[in-house]
């Protein structure tokens, strides 16, 4: 037998097998053909991916056809199979059908596979097009919107460049560059620009060519002669050129415009090469896209250059970006969502590698496979195709010196600032290291310093490094990927060596592998965060620079850490605790100990006789001892930051070869000098090239201290040195180069009598307050002009200036002094009271220029009349920032003729500026506490708006308008021309009455200059009545998105019905408070029976009003221009206003485009007494796209929706239209109806309904059914809560009217939470109490301090007060019940017996009363008698425990209830099998726990307790606590069984006695029970 069943078991088992295989093509052949077509769907979309990138690249890669060609066939054989309507008895037919559709649904997966690969390896296709681009050329203009998928942030690079390529003009730049590092998208950017041209027909012909990196003139001659003509057949390349030049100048006599476009472009090209001329000619422009600055300026040559960077995105457009390629959403997908973020920051967002990688994941749900993706990434393992991209500019750097700078940068953690340095400390110490090609034959440290900042440029110019962050300027920055790059080439074991690169925090886990390779590291950089100690075997024989970082003093370090380290060069310590210092050392050139702790002797340092560089830079070193002096080789010593650091005598004198010295101080404590370290210092300085200090105090002896050598220093005296920056902290000087500076607070004669004044030719930044210095000329070391014998000014050299505190000052600069300025940018005067002009001249005529000008600040200037004493032309062509502040003589910045002056006699009027300025460069222009100041800006205006950005106007009493243009002087071409002013602000302007005002502008003329005006802020303004006068003119200000206008008592008007907002069709904000003689706003923007055109022509998002005590009407005009895109309204403190919206948007019979036309999403309205009605009108068109409804203290309001909102017979779409999520009203005395009596429309997504302080509301929900439509019947809800609160006329929640016998309540299935809290009059939640809702959602229900001890006995007589708190099976799915202070209830449950209910709805469902409840909590229940009032019977006694009553309540609370006797009858017990807790206290009557006296059927009772007495199964805790009257658990004869119980707390119960035997459930685990 056994023989048998080993033969045939095996043989069943197969065929077993196999005939199930079978069946399952016949039993689910459905679910085969459905989820094969499922699939087949997800094919064709990925067909379509492919066919849109086959006609974006038709150089395709060749194997792309032959997939389309597939997925056409499989379509075909798929469309074959019939669908799940097969007869049930062709079982053949559902055999075949089942088993092909496996069977394609196989290939199908292939196939979607196969395409997935080819949308996400974008090298396929950018192969497949090769070098050689093609052109697009008469071809007729596509319907594509121009730039329509640009990043936002390159859509203004986008634009400009756009208007480059448009633009004409000579002086305009022909030669447009994209330059950026790989990957971040270049070409896409060059190919949104070409179609873009191309839509918009600028050119005749657009040549594009793809260079690459192996560039082919024969190649790139072949395309452009391709597509420009007949193909050449020459063979020499001079000759090709020449014929290519003939067929560009044939098409420009034709007057037919040329781009040529070079792609990808790595090395020079000459243009002559390629038939164009040198310059290029009109009519041509040259479009580059390259890694590299310095060859498009190679190619640009002598024509105008123009480099658009494109930098990385911005987070959010990298994460949206992701998840657009690796289709997934952050509501839909979250968790993919979260990684994807993170997957998002390691790829730096760049969007090369975000496509690349978001491609292998579009088809994966799998979480596991993300975090694997993301694992990876953080380990730095890089996709291919990324490695390659910037492994192909690495190897393009020439220089060997730039290679190994751009590898120690890979030293520094991620996201790090990088200090040049830093990296010039580092490089010095290895610059004789085996493997690193460093400062070969520099001998000195600034040459060392040179080398490094040429490497660092020309790494820049690469886009292999960035600048640092803005308060970084001397750093740079590695984009993390090129950082991964950097770690996986210096990584690998090759014949250089390798380097250890860590900065996670988990090194003991990475230990091992390090470990391995010890005997070939050459450097390490490890963060210690986290570290106790390092390994004993931490030996590296061969290792020449060591970096620690971030060790915490529990960081403990082997006694013999450096003895197998004999090669080490640089030792860089950054952030640690208790380094440990190398005792000796022969070898160690650089020694740096940032930012640690060095409270113990260093002393040893001595012994590093060959170290060079030693920094202590910003760490707690007190004391440098007298051993230091050995150090005979020391180059650069810096102690920058050392508080309170004392030197000991002959250190300073015993360093010879010291070139650099830094010893600023941070905090105004600085090094403590002697006599002796002076007068060491000042014979230490005719050596110094670079030096640092702060002369004060004892520290202030320069008299003979040498400055001769120096062409490096930060130096101050009589005041601690701090950099030069605007009132915001930030440098307005291009500062990514090292400034020279000098601060000087002192007398003229210190200046004149020491040797600082040689400083004033290589000084870049100087701050001067000397009191008795009349000019800077005062204090100038007049020289020789370099290129001829006149004197010459000795600041020629200076980008910042700033001066302050002068008193006699009264002119800065005199005419040769200023005409010697031309590199300075920052220049800052403050509280000088004597000064009349910044310039002084004798001659008028004379042109002044400050040709790189950038930033100029006049402050607390009380007598300062002019900029220049004379009429001389000052021409200021690159000033970006002017700020005028405390100027109280100034009337006008720029002249103004007699015609435009506002106000006063001209002749009085004194100008800042002669009216020849010329500053067209202007971004910023800042004015503040000018009290004099009435003319702002010239008659003409306009020229100033090419690139100004900011108006800030604030504190000037004087200004009555800003804007006051004279159309008469404004030439032609201004009044066509745009602009980039973007914001302005006006504050506390007591005198303005508008902000523009116009003279001459004729009927027609619409007003150009302001087409970049985003927002407009007026504040404090209190006679400002107008925007614009004359009311009729109109303006171009289509990017106005915010106004702000507030406490401006006599603004009328924001848009007067003569002002068409056609041109500010981007406003989203209006606010307005404050404004207290307002009456009505006219916001007249569209009147009935005007175009379509104009009356939707608003996209207004957010109006706000506030302190606006007279408003009446908010809305008394057409709404469609407003209602269009209008999402937020919020009203405050308008005490007059009656109705939010009097106008009826929509009635019955006209068109649906009305009636829908609202996108309001949120309406806030507080604080305004008189309020009537929101809705004075039909509310659908509200109610489209509304979300959030709150009003508060508005005392006045009756009726919240003052409409109904759908009746039974009308349209499902008017019905069903409300998109309400919330509902909050507060505070509102008068307010009786809160619903409608069918608010069944709105709980269409209605989530949270929140009423509180609305002392006459006595129902929430009052419904009429008669009133409800059959299908809102039906419908289903989101309402999730509801929180009532402090209404002291509230009675029940629910009021239901005609609801019929069998109607079951729909509309609040989705219901989680009722509270109610406060509401003195409170009875019941639901009336009548036979009315079944379907609540199937309710978890929680808590009621607190519902009492009606206030009510008046009159009142108590029209309505009976109900006694029973929860008298129906409505809250079956309640989790969570508490009632607090509802002092009538007497019971709380009262469960009848099926006999006596009127229903006809199953009995056995009704007496399941509360099967979820878990937690129920009674407090200050002052008349409850009963928790449970039963009568029993045999039907619920019989169920089961998993279908009984309450089977899932666990705990019971029961806090002063003053009426209960006790809490349980054992039949109640054996209903309460998952009780855990009981907590009873303060309960004064309570007797029993357990108590038979009030159970109806007494041999039921004998039946179910005598055998086997009172159970509670899985109680674990019981407490009871200040109970006068407890006597005991229970009186009668059973015996307590409870096998779980844990703690046992019986307190201040002094009537208790034992009734019944106490067992050893009790005994085991409290020691006392009865005290």
């Amino acid at each position: 037998m056994d023989v048998a069943s080993a033969i045939v078991g095996p043989v069943v088992n197969v065929l077993t097998g196999h005939i199930k295989q079978k069946l399952g093509y016949i039993t689910s052949y459905a679910e085969h053909v459905e989820y094969m077509r499922n699939r087949m769907q997800f094919l064709e979309d990925r067909s379509a991916d492919i066919e849109r990138l086959k006609r974006q690249h038709p150089n395709m890669p060749s194997h792309v056809p032959g997939w389309l060609e597939a997925v056409k066939n499989i379509k075909e054989d798929v469309d074959n199979i019939p669908s799940n309507n097969i007869g049930c008895c062709s079982v053949k037919k559902k055999f075949l059908a089942g088993r092909n559709a496996l069977k394609l649904t196989k290939v199908i997966e292939r196939l979607i596979k196969d395409g997935s690969d080819m949308i996400s390896d974008g090298t396929l296709w950018r192969e497949a097009e090769g070098y050689l681009g093609r052109v697009d050329f008469k071809n007729p203009a596509s319907t594509s919107t121009p730039g329509a998928s640009v990043f936002n942030s390159r859509v203004k690079a986008f634009d400009d460049a756009l208007k480059l390529l448009q633009q004409d003009d000579d002086n305009m730049a022909r030669v447009i560059a994209l330059c950026g590092m790989g990957g971040v998208g270049k070409t896409t950017l060059m190919k949104q620009l070409k179609e873009a041209a191309h839509d918009s027909k600028m050119f005749n012909w657009i040549v594009v060519v793809v260079i690459g990196k192996s560039s082919n003139l024969f190649a790139i001659q072949n395309a452009i002669a391709a597509h420009t003509g007949e193909p050449l057949t020459e063979t020499d390349e001079k000759l090709r050129a020449t014929y290519l030049s003939k067929r560009f100048k044939g098409f420009l006599e034709r007057k037919e415009k040329i781009l040529v476009i070079l792609d990808d472009v790595w090395e020079k090209i000459k243009v002559e090469d390629i038939g164009l001329g040198s310059p290029l000619p009109n009519g041509v422009k040259l479009l580059l896209t390259s890694r590299d600055v310095k060859v498009c300026r190679q190619i640009a040559k002598d024509a105008a250059l123009k480099v658009f960077e494109v930098d990385v995105l911005k987070e959010n457009e990298a994460h949206d970006f992701f998840c657009q390629k690796a289709d997934i959403s952050a509501e839909h997908d979250h968790d993919l969502y979260e990684i994807g973020c993170e997957i998002v920051k390691k790829c730096g967002c760049l969007p090369l590698a975000i496509e690349l990688i978001a491609g292998t994941l579009i088809d994966e749900r799998d979480r596991a496979i993300w975090r694997h993706t993301r694992d990876r990434l953080k380990l730095n393992d890089l996709d291919e195709n990324v490695k390659k991209i910037i492994g192909i500019s690495y190897e393009s750097i020439k220089r060997e010196e730039d290679k190994a700078i751009f590898l120690l940068c890979g030293l520094f953690p991620e996201d790090s600032n990088i200090p040049i340095e830093d990296l010039t400390r580092y490089a010095w110490g290895l610059k004789d290291a085996w493997g690193l090609k460093l400062l070969k034959q520099v001998s000195t440290m600034g040459k060392a310093r040179d080398s490094t900042q040429t490497s660092v440029n020309n790494l820049k110019k690469a886009y292999l490094l960035m600048d640092g962050d803005s308060h970084h300027s001397d750093c740079v920055k590695l984009h993390d990927l090129v950082l991964a790059f950097v770690v996986n080439t210096v990584s690998e074991d090759g014949e250089d060596g390798c380097w250890i690169i860590h900065h996670e925090d988990n090194f003991s886990n990475y230990w091992s592998e390090a470990n391995s390779m010890s005997q070939s590291c050459k450097q390490i950089s490890l963060s210690c965060k986290g570290m106790s100690e390092f390994p004993t075997d931490f030996k590296f024989p061969d290792l020449r620079f060591l970096k620690l970082v971030q060790g915490d003093k529990s960081l403990r370090f082997p006694q013999a850490f450096y003895a197998t380290m004999e090669s080490l060069q640089v030792i860089a310590f950054e952030r640690m605790k208790y380094p440990l210092v190398p005792t000796s050392s022969t070898k160690l050139r650089t020694l740096c100990l940032d930012k640690c702790s060095l409270k113990f002797d260093l002393a040893c340092i001595g012994n590093l006789s060959n170290l060079e560089v030693l920094s202590f830079a910003n760490s707690d070193i007190t004391t440098i001892p007298s051993t230091f002096g050995n150090l005979k080789k020391l180059r650069l010593l810096d102690v920058t930051g050392c508080c309170n650091l004392v030197i000991d005598d002959g250190v300073l004198k015993s360093l010879v070869k010291l070139e650099e010295l830094y010893m600023r101080s941070f905090d105004g404590r600085a090094v403590c000098f002697t006599d002796n370290n002076n007068s060491e210092l000042a014979e230490r300085s005719k050596n110094l090239c670079a030096l640092e200090f702060e002369f004060i105090g004892n520290n202030a002896h320069m008299k003979n201290v040498s400055f001769a050598k120096l062409t490096r220093f930060k130096i101050s005296v009589g005041c601690y040195f701090s950099e030069v920056r605007d009132e915001r902290g930030r440098n307005k000087v291009d500062a990514h180069s090292y400034q020279n500076s000098l601060k000087l607070i002192t007398n003229k004669e210190e200046i004149l009598k020491s040797n600082i004044r040689e400083l004033f030719m290589n000084t870049d930044a100087l701050y001067l307050q000397v009191n008795d210095m009349n000019t800077l000329e005062d204090v100038d070391v007049k020289s020789p002009h370099p290129q001829n014998s006149l004197p010459y000014s000795s600041f020629y050299n200076l980008r910042s200036l700033v001066v302050s505190e002068c008193a006699e000052l009264k002119y800065l600069f005199t005419q040769s002094v200023a005409t010697n300025l031309s590199k300075l940018e920052y220049l800052e005067i403050s509280v000088c009271d004597a000064m009349e002009a910044v310039i002084h001249t004798e001659n008028n005529g004379s042109d002044i220029m400050f040709s790189n000008l950038k930033y100029l600040r006049l402050a607390w200037l009380p007598n300062l009349l002019c900029f220049c004493n004379n009429f001389n032309v000052i021409e200021l062509p690159h000033l970006m920032e002017l700020r005028l502040e405390g100027l109280p003589k100034i009337t006008s910045i720029y002249p103004s003729s007699a015609s435009s002056s506002a106000s006063g006699d001209i002749s009085l009027m004194q100008s800042l500026f002669n009216k020849e300025v010329c500053s067209s460069s202007l971004r910023s222009i800042v004015v503040w506490k000018c009290e004099s100041l009435v003319n702002l800006l010239p008659s003409n205006p306009m020229p100033l708006f090419n690139h100004l950005e900011e108006l800030k106007v604030e504190w000037c009493a004087s200004v009555e308008v800003i804007f006051d243009i004279d159309m008469g002087c404004v030439g032609e071409t201004d009044k066509v021309s745009s602009s980039s002013l973007r914001s302005i602000n006006l504050f506390g302007l007591r005198k303005l009455r508008e902000v523009w005002r116009i003279k001459y502008a004729g009927n027609n003329n619409l007003i150009h200059g302001f087409e970049a005006v985003e927002s407009i802020d007026i504040e404090y303004c209190e006679r400002f009545e107008n925007l614009i006068t004359p009311a009729t003119t109109t303006f171009d200000m289509r990017a106005v998105e915010s106004i702000d206008i507030e406490y401006c008592e006599r603004f009328e008007n924001l848009i007067t019905p003569a002002t068409t907002t056609f041109y500010m069709r981007a406003l989203k904000q209006v606010r307005i408070g404050g404004c207290g003689r307002e009456r009505e706003r006219k916001n007249e923007l569209g009147h009935a029976g005007e175009s379509k055109e104009q009356v939707c022509s608003s996209g207004l998002r957010s109006i706000k009003v506030s302190n606006c005590d007279s408003l009446v009407n908010l809305f008394s005009c057409n709404l469609f221009p407003f209602l269009n895109n209008l999402q937020e309204l919020n009203v405050e403190n308008c005490g007059s206003i009656q109705v939010l919206f009097n106008t009826d948007l929509g009635r019955a019979g006209e068109s649906k485009e009305q009636v829908c036309s609202s996108s309001l999403r949120s309406i806030k309205v507080s604080n305004c007494d008189s309020l009537v009605n929101l809705f004075s009108c039909n509310l659908f068109p509200f109610l489209n796209n509304l979300q959030e409804l709150n009003v508060e203290n508005c005392g006045s309001i009756q009726v919240l929706f003052n409409t109904d909102l759908g009746r039974a017979g009308e349209s499902k779409e008017q019905v069903c239209s409300s998109s309400l999520r919330s509902i909050k009203v507060s505070n509102c005395d008068s307010l009786v109806n809160l619903l409608p009596s069918n608010p069944m429309p709105l709980f269409n997504h209605l989530e949270e309904l929140d009423v509180r302080g609305c002392a006459s509301v006595e129902v929430i929900f009052d419904i009429n059914m008669g009133c409800v439509g059959e299908t809102d019947k039906v419908s289903s809800s989101r309402l999730r809560s509801i929180y009532l609160h402090g209404l002291g006329k509230l009675r029940e929640v629910w009021r239901i009217k005609d609801a019929g016998n069998n109607n079951l309540i729909h509309g609040f299935e989705a219901v989680e939470r009722i509270r109610i809290d406060d509401c003195e009059r409170f009875e019941k939640l639901i009336t009548p109490a036979t009315t079944t809702f379907d609540m199937r959602a309710l978890k929680q229900v808590h009621i607190y301090n519902c009492s009606r001890g206030g009510e008046r006995k009159d009142e108590l007589v029209e309505k009976e007060i109900s006694k029973i708190a929860f008298p129906l099976p409505t809250f079956n799915h309640l989790h969570d019940l508490v009632l607090l202070g509802y002092e009538d209830v007497e019971v709380v449950f009262e469960i009848t017996s099926p006999i006596s209910r009127e229903s006809t709805h199953n009995t056995q469902q009704q007496l399941i009363i509360l099967p979820n409840l878990e937690k129920l909590d009674l407090y200050d229940l002052e008349k409850m008698s009963h928790v449970w009032k039963c009568n029993w019977n045999e039907l619920i006694l019989q169920k089961q425990p998993s279908q009984s009553s309450f089977r899932n309540l666990t705990t019971i609370t029961m806090y002063n209830c003053n009426s209960i006797k006790y809490l349980f009858s054992p039949l109640m017990v054996k209903l309460l099998s998952s009780l855990k807790e009981i907590y009873i206290s303060s309960c004064d009557a309570i007797e029993e726990v357990v108590s038979n006296r009030d159970d109806e059927d007494v041999s039921i009772n004998s039946h179910t307790t005598a055998s086997v007495g009172v159970v509670f199964p899985r109680l674990k805790s019981l407490t009871l606590f200040d109970l006068p009257n407890f006597v005991g658990f229970f009186l009668g004869k059973n015996e307590f069984i409870w096998p779980t119980l844990e703690n046992v707390e019986i307190r201040e119960c002094p009537q208790i006695t034992v009734s019944g035997p106490i067992t050893e459930y009790i005994l085991k685990s409290q020691q006392e029970i009865f005290g």
